[in-house]
């Protein structure tokens, strides 16, 4: 590899330098036994196929929905006092079947939202496959 980087600068420093230009020599090919080397394989041609279109993540739609809701009906029973002291006298009055109840009311809320999001999944796969 050669270079022209040692040019002197010349009368005027204030001048910009022109860019070094870089020659390149190439080694020659290798060959075995005095054979010539064959030239590289031509390129497979590209199939012509649409693009895949970007599929569409439904459970993260679904459950953002889910959380911005829940974040809205917090949001709307922390900022009224009065709410805020019903929730806390409901909450506080429930007895230990009514805790069991509740529970048993948000672990089935969670499994239709995850169920939803699958049956949106499903359905987004079955309308790109066709």
């Amino acid at each position: 590899m050669t270079d022209d980087t040692t040019k002197p600068l010349g009368d005027d420093p204030t001048k910009p330098l022109d860019a070094p230009t870089w020659t390149f020599e190439r080694e020659p090919e290798a060959s075995v036994a005095g054979a010539p080397v064959p030239p590289p394989a031509p390129e497979p041609e590209a199939s012509v196929a649409p693009p895949l279109r970007p599929r569409v993540r439904w459970a993260g739609i679904i459950w953002g929905l889910v959380f911005a809701a829940i974040a809205a009906t917090l949001l709307a029973v922390l900022t009224d006092p009065a709410r805020r002291d019903a929730a806390t006298d409901w909450w506080t009055g429930l007895s230990p079947a009514g805790f069991a109840l509740t529970a048993v009311i948000v672990v089935g809320a969670l499994l239709l939202v995850a169920g939803v999001a699958g049956l949106a999944r499903r359905a987004s796969r079955s309308a790109s496959e066709r």
